[in-house]
This record gives C-alpha cells, sequence and structure tokens, in this order.
C-alpha cells in the first residue's frame, strides 16, 4: 500500500466514523430514543393550548428525565412546575421546534431550586451540587403569561443557570432570580413586553452574573432591576434595552440598581456596548444607580461604549463610587445627561453628547448636574447647545457644593446661559477647555462663572467668548485663558 492509499483509506474510514457517530447522536436526541432526553408528549402532554398540561409534565419530571422536551405546540400551565434539583438530579428545558409555555395562574411557570449556599470558589461547592444540580439549562422556548401575576422563570440558589434563546413576554416579571444564585448566563433572549419587569434581581446574593446579547424591551418598570442583595462581578454586554418606560408611571429605568436597602451593596461590574434608550417619562432614566449612605454600598463600575438616550435623565447617580463612564454616545436628555448627587471617585471622559440631527430642532436640555461630590474627573467631552440653567444661574455644567473636582479638554459650545457653573466649589480646576457661543446673536451670558462660597479653584488655560468670564474676587486663581 503506497502512501497516498494508505492516507486516502484513513481518511474514508475516519469519515465514515464521523459520520456513523453524528447519525448515533442524532437517534440518540430523538425523544423517546434517549433515556436522558424525552418529550413531554409521552407522559401524556397534549400542547394544544387549552388542555392544563401540568400533571403530564410533573409526571415527566418525577421519571428522572434529565431533559425535558417540548415539541412544537402550546402546553398551559394551571400551576408551577417546580424543579427541585436536589430531588431530581441535573434538569434541563429543551423547546427546541416551536413549543410554547402557557402559563395561566400566579406565580413562575418553572420554579428551579437548587441547594447551594457556598460562593463561586470550587471548594464551597458541595458534592450535591456537582453531582445533582450544577448548570441547569433553559433553551429555545417561548413562555406566555396568560395571568396578569404570572412569571416566567424562577431561579433559587442554583449554581450555573443557563438560559438561552428563550422569549418571555406579558408576564408580571420575565426572569425572577431569588436568595442566591451563581456563575449565571443570561445570552441571546428576549425579555419583551412584561407587565412590570425585565430581569430581577430580588435581594439576591449573586457574584459572577453574564448578561449578552439580548432584547431586553418594553418592561415599563425596569427592564433589568438588581433590586438589594450583594452583587458582585456582573457584565451587561451587547444587549439592545429599550423602552422599558410608561409614562403613567413615575421613575422607570432601563437598568435600575438599587442598593439603598441596608445590608445591600454592589460592585465590580461593567456595562458595555449596549443599546439603551426609551422615550422620556416623569423621573425616568436610562441607568440609575442608587448606592446607601457612606459610599460603602456602591460602585466599582464601568459604564463604556453604550449607546444612551432619550429619557429625562441619561445617567442619574447617587451615593456611589469609583464608576468611570467613558467613551459612550449620549444623545437627547430632556433634563439631565448626567445627574451625579453625593458620588465619588467618579470618571467621565471621552463620551460625545448630542441629539438627534434628524429632529427640526431641538427640544430638550441636555447638560451635567454633579453636586455634593468628592474627586469627579469631568474630560474630554462635547456638549453643544445646552438649554440647562437659568436666567440667573446654572448652565450646561454644572458643579454645586462639591470638592475636588476637575473639568479639563471638554467643549462647550453655544450653550443658552453659561457653559460652566461652580457653585459652592471648593478645589475645583476648569483647564483647557473652550466655552464659546459660535451664534451670530450672542445670547450665553458667561462662558465660566464662579459662585456663592466658592473657593481654592483654578480656571486657567480655557478658550472663552470675549467679556464672558465674570470677576469672582476670592473664589479662586483666574490665569491665562484666551478671549475670542
Amino acid at each position: 500500500m503506497d502512501r497516498r492509499e494508505f492516507v486516502n483509506k484513513g481518511v474514508l474510514a475516519a469519515l465514515a466514523g464521523g459520520a456513523g457517530s453524528t447519525a448515533s447522536t442524532a437517534r440518540a436526541n430523538e425523544p423517546g430514543t434517549n433515556p436522558t432526553r424525552k418529550s413531554v408528549k409521552e407522559f401524556g402532554a397534549i400542547g394544544d393550548g387549552r388542555t392544563d398540561d401540568s400533571a403530564a409534565i410533573e409526571k415527566a419530571l418525577a421519571s428522572n428525565t434529565g431533559t425535558l422536551v417540548f415539541e412544537r405546540g402550546i402546553y398551559k400551565l394551571g400551576r408551577t412546575i417546580v424543579i427541585d434539583l436536589s430531588k431530581r438530579g441535573w434538569t434541563s428545558i429543551d423547546g427546541t421546534g416551536g413549543a410554547r409555555v402557557l402559563m395561566a395562574a400566579a406565580g413562575p411557570a418553572f420554579h428551579f431550586i437548587g441547594t447551594h449556599k457556598g460562593t463561586a470558589e470550587p471548594d464551597s461547592i458541595s458534592k450535591l451540587t456537582w453531582n445533582s444540580e450544577r448548570l441547569p439549562l433553559v433553551q429555545n422556548i417561548e413562555i406566555l403569561g396568560e395571568h396578569e401575576n404570572a412569571v416566567g422563570l424562577r431561579l433559587e440558589r442554583t449554581l450555573q443557570a443557563t438560559l438561552s434563546a428563550v422569549l418571555i413576554r406579558n408576564c408580571s416579571t420575565g426572569i425572577h432570580l431569588v436568595k442566591r444564585n451563581r456563575n449565571l448566563i443570561i445570552s441571546h433572549c428576549h425579555i419583551y413586553r412584561n407587565r412590570k419587569i425585565g430581569i430581577h434581581f430580588d435581594k439576591v446574593d449573586l457574584h459572577q452574573a453574564i448578561i449578552c446579547s439580548n432584547h431586553i424591551s418594553y418592561n415599563p418598570v425596569a427592564g433589568i432591576w438588581l433590586d438589594g442583595g450583594g452583587m458582585r462581578n456582573f457584565q451587561f454586554v451587547g444587549n439592545d434595552i429599550e423602552y422599558n418606560h410608561d409614562k403613567k408611571l413615575q421613575n422607570c429605568a432601563d437598568l435600575l440598581i438599587d442598593m439603598r436597602q441596608k445590608g445591600s451593596s454592589f460592585r465590580e461590574g461593567t456595562i458595555v456596548g449596549n443599546t439603551i434608550q426609551a422615550r422620556p417619562t416623569p423621573g425616568g432614566a436610562n441607568v440609575r444607580i442608587l448606592g446607601g449612605k457612606g459610599l460603602l454600598t456602591g460602585g466599582l463600575l464601568a459604564i463604556t461604549g453604550n449607546l444612551i438616550g432619550s429619557q429625562a435623565t441619561l445617567l442619574d447617580l447617587a451615593d456611589c463610587r469609583g464608576v468611570s463612564i467613558s467613551g459612550n454616545s449620549l444623545y437627547s436628555g430632556m433634563e439631565r445627561t448626567l445627574a451625579a448627587k453625593r458620588c465619588a471617585n467618579l470618571v467621565f471622559s471621552g463620551n460625545s453628547i448630542d441629539w438627534n440631527p434628524g429632529h427640526r430642532e431641538k427640544n430638550h436640555d441636555d447638560g451635567i448636574r454633579i453636586s455634593d461630590c468628592d474627586g469627579v474627573n469631568l474630560s474630554a467631552t462635547i456638549l453643544e447647545n445646552s438649554f440647562q440653567g437659568k436666567e440667573n444661574r446654572g448652565g450646561a455644567i454644572e458643579v454645586i457644593g462639591s470638592r475636588d473636582v476637575t473639568i479639563s479638554d471638554c467643549q462647550v459650545l453655544d450653550p443658552r446661559y453659561r457653559g460652566i457653573w461652580l457653585e459652592n466649589a471648593t478645589r475645583c480646576r476648569v483647564s483647557n477647555c473652550t466655552v464659546v457661543d459660535r451664534r451670530a446673536k450672542k445670547i450665553m451670558k458667561a462662558s465660566i462663572e464662579v459662585f456663592g462660597k466658592s473657593r481654592d479653584n483654578i480656571i486657567s488655560g480655557n478658550i472663552i467668548s470675549r467679556d464672558s468670564l465674570p470677576a469672582a474676587d476670592k473664589a479662586g486663581l483666574f490665569r491665562d485663558n484666551l478671549e475670542v
């Protein structure tokens, strides 16, 4: 046998083995042929959208089938299907082929319950969790809420739960996370038009959560709500988080992180590469982050490379620290682009603040307000045609009652009243900025104004409109500013 004949025979044998292996795998995955993967119809489920299939699905669950397969059909549930992983062992749900679960009762359609009490450290994970509970999967299925208090999925004390290609709509809450969940992944899902909340982290102790490549839209209270608990290492990446608002509700948010409850905290998170937009609502925000008292409960967060727009306030931050906001495209803040209150060590850099050029005229205020903050660096940001401020006070960028704020290398162009307003500011610096009124008919009242009990500030090296820098007496040092 020559070398060519040997190689060809080897390739043919390998291909034959691979083909046989593939066919064997396919046969093993067919309902009824694999004891770890069975159709719920084998246990009496009808899937006609009228018959209550709860008992049949519970029977399938009791059979120790690893994966419950929902073939094409509409499976009505009159009660929650509780999946106690410690009793049932590894269990997953697969609706490949076009399955819908119709939740006709209050509560979750499926409630996964584990026993994990440890962290993500391997040594803290029990044998029971590894041998019976790890990696519950829900994939390729739709859950539709028929009852007004229906919930799509509830996860409790799970480890490595993974949700993929799931559509949840018309429920009160799409995905409800409670108590403790670790190493969660939600990807390629559609959490769409639920009655209140899309994804609710409900006072949950959770480390290592990844939410990526999802549509999370039309959930009126919040698209994603981190509601108390202990949150660490979460990544929200590449999602379309849109129109989570209701004009009849106060304080709607596309993304809400609220750690004001005593004992709650979050840190070590990223919000990167998402589209986050809505419509203006009373008190609404695209991203709202609320820490607790003392700057001890909320921090270490990167908000980078997102498109964020069309709400009353785009970024609303209070009582948090170590937040870096960079490289975002921010547009159409009806009241504020950024509002930061009682924050520390905040970086806002390299952002563009603009408005939709397709509109005939601008109809929103924009603007940045930093109040009672310590340690803020605002740099390399462009802000044009801000309506923020009033005739007698305020401006496009406002720093009020704050300390150690640096504003540098920014362009504040054609503000209605003032470019930069410092009030009761201490040890603040405004340098290397361009603050000018380029309009034929000048209306800007001041480029940079220092007001109130401000002291120890430096205003230097800026390009400003002529005669637009009011004298400020002892408020600080003014030097090397170019009037044009």
